[in-house]
């Protein structure tokens, strides 16, 4: 999926259009819910919080060209309207290492 932050932000967020990973149980929401849980994906390790940012190297699966680092301390609420779904896709694991940091970084765990 392709989230559109370009719109509003402010320095240290993220402020363009780029990939994301949406983290939310799907469950939860009911499907006319306007907004979406995600975690904005970065090819640049130097925003990767080695405490909270996981690696996702690239595989056929998500589509990606090249490692990028799941922003899980950039967990955001963003409106429907600034999300574009594509095929690509992260592991199960991969998920579950997302949430399990979005936890660390909020302080469930």
């Amino acid at each position: 999926m392709l989230v559109d932050w370009r719109r509003g932000a402010l320095p240290g967020e993220p402020g363009r259009l780029r990939p994301a990973v949406v983290v939310e149980d799907d469950e939860l929401f009911p499907d006319d819910y306007p907004n979406v849980v995600v975690v904005p994906l970065t090819r640049d390790e130097g925003l990767a919080h080695r405490s909270f940012a996981v690696r996702i190297d690239p595989t056929p699966e998500n589509g990606a060209d090249s490692t990028s680092w799941a922003l899980t301390h950039h967990v955001s609420s963003v409106s429907g309207r600034r999300v574009t779904s594509t095929p690509s896709a992260v592991t199960v694991e991969q998920l579950d290492a997302i949430r399990s940091r979005i936890a660390l970084a909020v302080g469930a765990r």
